[in-house]
């Protein structure tokens, strides 16, 4: 259920009148999140090459995990369909790879898949071909930018860490669907494993990211009584070797592509951190949470 911020409490205003926001704890959410997204992303600036794109250089590993996903045992997959029907035209926002649209295709009449990054779309148009998918299109673009019809469901997986102005985000999100919006977030963030090494090499704490508690606030702060359910996903990083996970820490911990000068200490750090099972090497899973919020 969507409802009216009450004049004076945010600039953004959902179109479904009701109660009033809730001021959560008297924070800004809002400006909270863009403050913590913003000093998340200066870290990254920091060690991005000029003019690279992170996301073209994950895209083979996002591959991989959407070929890895056993979508029958995974939460996010279990609560998206729980609200589909076979004639829904579902919305993903930031698709990557086609993790989540890819296991729902089969399940509804047509899936839009909004993706910026070419290497993410090029991995997912050839995932969706070898499967014989044929229902999912592939819009080019960024969320703010992207011309979408409107759908019966729409949702958002691990894609608003990123994203400064994410109210005007969820906005657009619940503009865009009929029935339904979902959200995927971490509780805790992937590379929590990873911090104390962060601090070692660059000298300073890493700043957090937003987590699932800051949107749950957020939303409420706008107007949206989101549930809030708690989603154990299968651990999402799987390495079949201790080199094939030092390679995903050094992008986890921002270094240049072809710095190996802290290869040493990573490979030392990470045994300690890793868990081995059945022959493969993975970090204990991220707590995740599924917030969701049904329309009219």
């Amino acid at each position: 259920m969507r409802y009216l911020v009450q004049e004076g409490e945010s600039n953004m205003q959902p179109a479904v009148l009701g109660t009033r926001a809730i001021r959560a704890g008297g924070v800004d959410w809002p400006a909270h999140w863009q403050k913590t997204v913003e000093a998340r992303d200066a870290t990254r600036a920091a060690t991005l090459p000029p003019g690279g794109d992170r996301w073209e250089a994950r895209a083979e590993r996002f591959a991989f995990l959407t070929r890895s996903l056993d979508a029958a045992g995974d939460p996010f997959v279990t609560a998206l369909k729980s609200a589909l029907r076979a004639e829904d035209a579902v919305l993903d926002v930031g698709a990557g790879a086609g993790r989540y649209s890819l296991a729902i295709a089969g399940s509804v009449r047509r899936v839009t898949a909004v993706e910026p990054s070419a290497g993410m779309r090029a991995q997912l148009a050839r995932a969706a071909a070898e499967r014989g998918i044929g229902n999912v299109s592939i819009v080019p673009s960024g969320w703010e930018s992207a011309d979408v019809d409107l759908h019966d469901v729409a949702f958002v997986a691990n894609v608003l860490y990123f994203v400064p102005d994410a109210v005007r985000f969820i906005e657009k999100l619940d503009r865009s669907s009929r029935r339904a919006c979902f959200i995927l977030h971490r509780v805790e963030e992937r590379a929590k494993p990873l911090l104390p090494l962060w601090e070692t090499i660059w000298g300073r704490p890493r700043p957090p990211e937003p987590g699932a508690l800051d949107l749950l606030n957020l939303l409420y702060s706008v107007g949206i009584r989101a549930d809030f359910r708690l989603a154990p996903l299968p651990a999402p990083a799987l390495y079949a070797s201790l080199d094939e996970a030092l390679a995903e820490a050094r992008r986890s911990l921002e270094l240049l592509p072809g710095d190996h000068t802290h290869d040493a200490a990573i490979r030392a750090f990470l045994p300690g951190v890793l868990v081995k099972r059945d022959g493969v090497l993975e970090y204990p899973a991220p707590r995740m949470a599924v917030l969701s919020w049904e329309k009219g």
